[in-house]
């Protein structure tokens, strides 16, 4: 529906959408494959949402967005504001695979990306979402989380401040960043960077391979020291490391970790494509938590979220999600996690 309601918005992702061209050896090249963080964002989202209404969506595209992405977008049944600018092109990308594993890749944008901000929601209803997701670099967070707070003042004065997840732009992630990692680790409630893109941070050569405990060990010691500085303005926000296969490890300020599994184990023959996986896991990540209020069933939440980004290339198709999909996989993923041996730790 287009954004015509005052009705409240659960969340909005201030991310991108991107058509991708996918190149793979010896196949034909796919084209305009939906992407983009803000898509599969929305995707998470849309999942546990009993009514997709609630759930905001920002899409600014350019003069060439194709009708057939236009129109997937609006049957998602989201809340939607989608700004065109005659004069550029949507943001495009090109993502090219060494192999037909989906492993190694390389991405470039072949058009400037068109990145949404705070001012894109200026006097529409998704201004007053109760929930919002940023993907920026820290000095963005730094001028952009102001901003929103600002604007959102002035059109809704009476409404409490929102609960801000921030996912870092990889490239932001250098050891001399960490200092405005810091500072803008203060203004939002969750920070969740992927392990490659946290060990980055650290001159820590991650690597492709999993290794298990090993590597969510080094992880969690590594995050405290995020945690210790303080994340959020009271400081006791959270850290949420995603780690592909290894599954996501959420940290707090004087509270052990928490730590789910990837809802696929490491080599299952249903895992299709990884693109998107992270940004759908913060999806459903943002849903849990608004629903229940504690970090083990929010990350339960994005690893079920997570499984459906992972099944095909690029974004499943409303028609593939069916209705009470997330709750059906959430419920089995739930038992599955009673005989778990790592979840919780001093």
């Amino acid at each position: 529906m287009e954004a015509n309601t005052i009705s409240q918005i659960s969340c909005v992702s201030l991310g991108m959408l991107i058509m991708d061209e996918i190149r793979m050896p010896n196949k034909s090249p796919l084209l305009n494959v939906i992407g983009g963080s803000s898509t599969f964002v929305t995707l998470g989202l849309r999942l546990f949402a009993g009514c997709p209404s609630s759930v905001g969506c920002l899409i600014l595209a350019g003069s060439d967005l194709p009708p057939e992405v236009e129109n997937e977008v609006r049957s998602w049944g989201t809340t939607l504001v989608l700004k065109k600018d005659a004069t550029k092109p949507s943001s495009r990308g090109l993502l090219v695979y060494e192999d037909d594993t989906f492993g190694p890749k390389t991405f470039e944008y072949v058009t400037p990306p068109i990145r949404a901000s705070p001012k894109g929601l200026e006097g529409t209803p998704l201004l007053n979402a109760t929930a919002f997701h940023f993907f920026g670099r820290p000095e963005e967070i730094i001028e952009q989380v102001p901003q929103l707070l600002y604007l959102r003042e002035e059109q809704s004065p009476e409404l409490p401040r929102p609960f801000i997840v921030w996912e870092p732009l990889p490239s932001s992630c250098t050891p001399t960043a960490i200092p405005d990692f810091h500072a803008a680790c203060k203004l939002v409630d969750v920070i969740s960077p992927n392990h490659l893109e946290f060990a980055a941070l650290f001159f820590w050569d991650r690597g492709h391979q999993s290794d298990g405990a090993g590597t969510l060990e080094r992880l969690k010691n590594l995050g405290k020291v995020f945690v210790d500085s303080g994340i959020g303005p009271d400081g006791t926000g959270t850290m949420v490391i995603r780690a592909g296969a290894d599954g996501a490890l959420a940290l707090r300020r004087n509270e052990p970790a928490v730590h789910v599994p990837a809802y696929y184990e490491h080599g299952d023959e249903k895992v299709v494509d990884p693109t998107g996986a992270g940004n759908a896991f913060l999806g459903g990540y943002i849903a849990g938590w608004l629903r229940e209020g504690d970090v083990r069933e929010a990350l339960c939440y994005g690893a079920v979220a997570a499984s459906l980004a992972l099944e095909q290339i690029g974004l499943p198709r409303r028609g593939d999600v069916n209705a009470g999909l997330g709750e059906e996989r959430l419920e089995e993923f739930r038992a599955r996690m009673e005989n778990a041996e790592w979840t919780d730790d001093a």
